[in-house]
């Protein structure tokens, strides 16, 4: 699946309960919750980063995890099983630090969305992907088209073209909060849920 940045950490597990479809992912790779759904190995709360979804995984005992580093779903010697989460089983410390997590990602991947920018499209005759995004309504959704006629070459190209236009950076993290937390018709930057 991919690398995930760690949110939070409960070393001697917690009582947790899952959402039927967690419970039954991990149940699928081996993990048995313990009366009264109280995971008692060590949980990992993290953010998968090319898909932006959240997860919850179990960690073994050997490993020397932080909060905010990169974990490879793949090592399974590292991370045996994880599940799909919703926003709303996120501890709240994962939650105040999905934030800074998600400023740090766009940062990194600038290039990915500024290429939302210059290539974002109609999703119906009478809305467009842009408009989704939280600042941008028809007004700036026009701006927008016009000046990228000449692509921009970074957010920061995006927000000195067009002054404004509210910041691009914070309406993205915006839009991606926004599908973490509410399930929404349409996904620009999270993976859907499998209905």
């Amino acid at each position: 699946m991919g690398k995930a940045i760690i949110l939070d950490m409960l070393p001697t597990g917690a009582p947790f309960v899952l959402s039927q479809n967690a419970d039954s992912q991990l149940r699928r790779r081996g993990v048995r919750p313990v009366r009264g759904g109280y995971l008692t190995l060590p949980l990992v709360f993290a953010l998968v980063k090319d898909r932006f979804f959240l997860i919850v995984a179990t960690s073994s005992l050997d490993e020397e995890l932080e909060i905010g580093n990169e974990i490879d779903l793949n090592d399974k010697a590292t991370i045996p099983a994880w599940a799909r989460i919703d926003y709303s089983d996120l501890s709240s410390a994962g939650k105040s630090e999905l934030e800074d997590v998600l400023d740090k990602i766009i940062e990194e991947n600038d290039d990915i969305f500024t290429h939302f920018f210059n290539k974002a499209s109609p999703i119906t005759t009478r809305l467009h992907s842009l408009e989704l995004i939280p600042g941008i309504g028809k007004k700036h959704m026009w701006e927008i088209i016009e000046q990228r006629r000449k692509p921009f070459t970074s957010l920061n190209d995006l927000k000195e073209r067009l002054p404004l236009v509210p910041n691009p950076k914070r309406g993205v993290k915006g839009r991606i909060l926004k599908e973490l937390q509410e399930d929404e018709k349409y996904n620009l930057f999270v993976l859907p849920k499998r209905r």
